[in-house]
């Protein structure tokens, strides 16, 4: 049974979100079914966006969250753990980064596999940033859009993060198979 507590208009934008970069992701792939390099791609793309969009409908990052914070009161650690929550955002941006300046050099002349890649890079940060859940961070990830601007209402601004992610992995894949069509016959 789907409860208005469950279904809020923030999980509804994020399953819109990833269910579009799955789709879209799908196409890719049936576009590029027979060509092996380029399968692999969208076929490793579309997996990682279809364990987004799961994620998104089960809350399963607030899950192992919840693993986590429970392992750590059980060993009498949760109330040092804001030391290794910045040590673990700081990897993640340094891996956000790296993997940035890896795929731009990786995908080096195909713009939409690099757009794609990027976008699923942005998605797979921010979740895990979301299970690191440092309360600064949270605090500006689930303000409510709608306190800045009225008409978006109780959207919360890590919305922005999930469609963008998804934007870019949904138009990148897209523009790759397309280019990979043209470029082949």
């Amino acid at each position: 049974m789907i409860t208005s507590e469950w279904f809020t208009p923030t999980r509804a934008s994020g399953l819109v979100a990833y269910g579009t970069a799955v789709t879209c992701c799908a196409i890719a792939w049936v576009r590029k079914k027979g060509r092996h390099g380029s399968s692999q791609l969208v076929a490793s793309l579309t997996l990682i966006e279809s364990a987004l969009l799961v994620d998104m409908a089960f809350n399963l990052r607030w899950m192992l969250h919840a693993l986590v914070g429970d392992f750590a009161q059980r060993h009498h650690e949760y109330e040092v753990r804001r030391v290794p929550q910045l040590i673990a955002l700081t990897i993640l941006a340094g891996l956000l980064l790296l993997g940035l300046g890896g795929i731009s050099r990786l995908f080096r002349g195909r713009i939409g596999a690099l757009l794609a890649v990027s976008g699923v890079l942005l998605a797979l940060v921010s979740w895990s940033t979301e299970v690191v859940s440092l309360h600064a961070v949270d605090h500006v990830l689930y303000q409510p859009l709608g306190d800045l601007f009225p008409p978006l209402g109780s959207l919360m601004a890590v919305t922005i993060i999930w469609i963008l992610a998804s934007l870019m992995t949904s138009m990148g894949i897209l523009i790759d198979s397309l280019q990979a069509r043209s470029d082949h016959g």
